[in-house]
């Protein structure tokens, strides 16, 4: 299983403050599907990209699946770290859907044999057969978020990182949504997911990290952050829905639809 393991680390950009402070950032990852929560300006972002070398730490560690980040470029990087920008238009540049997606493996050198199937399965998983052939600037933000999505699962890496995945996503695509990350993270994959929907974190990532002002605040089950009020104000979230009913009804604590649902059954 693929693990992430952040030690010391001090990041700052140019002309900025750094954003983990001193004693730097210390964080251990081990797959499944984590969600990294907390106020703007957090780090949140910063660790997903130091995790694939897009940007460098100036002290600490990066390991990713037993790599020393800091020692490869990012495009060695890109077979590990699958990554799903906030703004799909950062990424996005070929002519069609298929070329978009292929780009990836295409790059790496993987043989024909193995790109097709691979870009297929890519595009089944993302709700995108039938469009491969569409430019992908012809597409909705809800489509060219998954076609960035599919990009970044096309190379078939150990993790992935999705940043603000249900941006533009309605109900049903954010059910599918949270359907892939699970089908994910139960491959044995470490699966980061960076957003501020916590209702999506509660229906998709049994473990959540609080980042705040740089600092980890919390790492652990989802459901023992939404439990602490104290933490919840801190890092400036909002709990979810499910959550919040459970309390005003006076039922047992929960996160997701179906244990709301459950617990208003046992009474």
């Amino acid at each position: 299983m693929p693990e992430a393991r952040l030690a010391g680390v001090r990041f700052a950009y140019p002309g900025g403050a750094d954003v983990y402070p001193d004693p730097g950032l210390t964080l251990s990852l081990r797959g499944g599907a984590v969600a990294l929560v907390g106020e703007n300006g957090a780090g949140k972002t910063t660790l997903t990209k130091l995790l694939n070398g897009l940007v460098r730490p100036r002290a600490g560690t990066v390991g990713v699946a037993g790599v020393d980040v800091t020692a490869r470029s990012v495009a060695r990087m890109a077979p590990i770290v699958g990554y799903a920008f906030q703004n799909p238009d950062d990424q996005l540049f070929e002519r069609t859907v298929r070329a978009e997606v292929s780009f990836g493996p295409r790059a790496l050198g993987r043989p024909a044999a193995e790109v097709e199937p691979a870009v297929r399965r890519a595009l089944e998983r993302c709700g995108l057969a039938g469009r491969e052939d569409v430019h992908p600037h012809d597409l909705g933000l809800a489509e060219r978020k998954w076609v960035a999505i599919a990009s970044a699962l096309a190379a078939d890496p150990p993790v992935v990182v999705l940043d603000e995945p249900t941006l533009g996503q309605d109900h049903r695509s954010r059910e599918r949504l949270a359907a892939l990350v699970r089908t994910l993270a139960g491959e044995d994959r470490l699966v980061l997911v960076v957003t501020h929907d916590m209702d999506f974190v509660a229906e998709a990532c049994p473990t959540t990290v609080v980042l705040t002002r740089g600092t980890v605040r919390f790492a652990g089950p989802t459901a023992d952050a939404f439990a602490d009020e104290g933490l919840v104000a801190e890092a400036g979230l909002r709990t979810p829905h499910a959550t919040r009913l459970a309390r005003a009804l006076g039922l047992d604590p929960c996160v997701t639809e179906a244990e709301l649902l459950a617990s208003w059954s046992a009474t």
